[in-house]
């Protein structure tokens, strides 16, 4: 609980305590109706049959582009990669525009009127929300089958009230690692075993997982939001070095070990990627570096989070997305985009009528 927020058990970085009852039904041992479903093959599946049904429809789609600007006249600014590696500028315009950009980056960037140049890249967004938990991920491909594990796994530091409050510190304070090491720290993390639902995970005999470590977000430097993209991404990049992300490994590692299988897990990972803050900034242009998008708390949940319609004045943009209405996680985001689908046939029939 939370005497500091209205209604108790509220933090700014998490949500109401109701939606700890989350995690009971989803993890639930013996509930045969419970569970965290994902499609075979991973989430890649529903994009690319999200993208043969779109194809077959008659969409057009224009990849290696990014969008640098969206004008309130309608007009959509981008860089297009060309054969020879250079970016060539175009524009073209739109009577509507759906930006599944971080609503938070977006409103900062791309449909912002205070750029004065359109085609330049940048990052950056807007701080006056709170925002959920920053992760610092770990992806392993494994050498052999870790029957140790289920398919979903959380590892929770619960020896007593004290050093459960300890474990979310990283959390509650929000701005920088707050702690020089994880190493004989409480904390908790997720572990995801793919493999032991999906077969095509991982080659017979191996595995993959991915292990999420809760963390701080990105710090905002508004020093930052007027250099190109590439550098202000560089020096964010820094808030979660390599210094950090190797102390949460071997963290990981030690808390790991308490299952005779993976005392030696290190010895048996073949490949190994890692995400923080700030590349999941780079990768995805999310606000503040978190991938779960603005948090759920009373201030951002359903109708107080961002509303859909943009404040342009043509109203000529809407939002879709986890840090739009009404909220994070793909059931919700998707009735959000059910929501913006039905908001677009409604303005573009209108706008036909008025040009008739």
């Amino acid at each position: 609980a939370n005497a500091k927020q209205f209604g108790g058990g509220v933090l700014r970085k998490t949500a109401p305590a109701v939606f700890g009852l989350l995690a009971a039904l989803e993890l639930h041992p013996t509930n045969k109706r419970a569970g965290v479903f994902a499609p075979v093959g991973g989430f890649r599946q529903v994009a690319e049959s999200m993208h043969e049904l779109c194809l077959e429809l008659g969409v057009e789609f224009r990849f290696d582009t990014s969008v640098t600007s969206v004008t309130d006249e309608g007009s959509v600014y981008f860089l297009k990669g060309g054969a020879d590696g250079e970016k060539k500028e175009g524009v073209m315009s739109a009577d509507l525009v759906i930006c599944n950009a971080d609503l938070p980056y977006a409103t900062k960037t791309i449909v912002s009127s205070s750029t004065d140049e359109p085609m330049s890249q940048r990052y950056d967004w807007d701080d006056s929300f709170d925002y959920s938990s920053g992760v610092i991920a770990f992806h392993w491909s494994v050498s052999k089958s870790l029957e140790a594990l289920n398919t979903h796994n959380v590892f929770m530091s619960a020896d007593s009230i004290e050093t459960v409050e300890r474990s979310w510190n990283v959390l509650r304070d929000g701005g920088a690692m707050n702690t020089s090491t994880l190493i004989d720290q409480p904390f908790n993390f997720y572990v995801h075993r793919a493999s032991k639902s999906d077969e095509t995970a991982a080659p017979p005999g191996c595995d993959s997982i991915m292990v999420l470590v809760p963390c701080a977000t990105l710090v905002r430097n508004e020093g930052l939001a007027s250099l190109p993209r590439e550098e202000a991404i560089s020096v964010y990049k820094q808030q979660f070095n390599e210094h950090i992300s190797n102390d949460a490994r071997l963290a990981v590692f030690r808390r790991l070990a308490v299952l005779e299988e993976l005392k030696d897990l290190k010895e048996f990972i073949l490949d190994e990627v890692v995400d923080t803050p700030g590349t999941y900034a780079d990768y995805y242009n999310v606000g503040a570096g978190v991938p779960f998008g603005l948090s759920h708390g009373l201030g951002q949940l359903s109708l107080t989070r961002p509303e859909a319609e943009s404040k342009t004045r043509n109203n000529n943009v809407l939002f879709v997305g986890a840090s739009s209405r009404p909220g994070n996680g793909v059931p919700l985001v998707l009735i959000g985009a059910k929501s913006v689908a039905r908001k677009a046939v409604q303005k573009l029939n209108r706008f036909q009528r008025q040009i008739r």
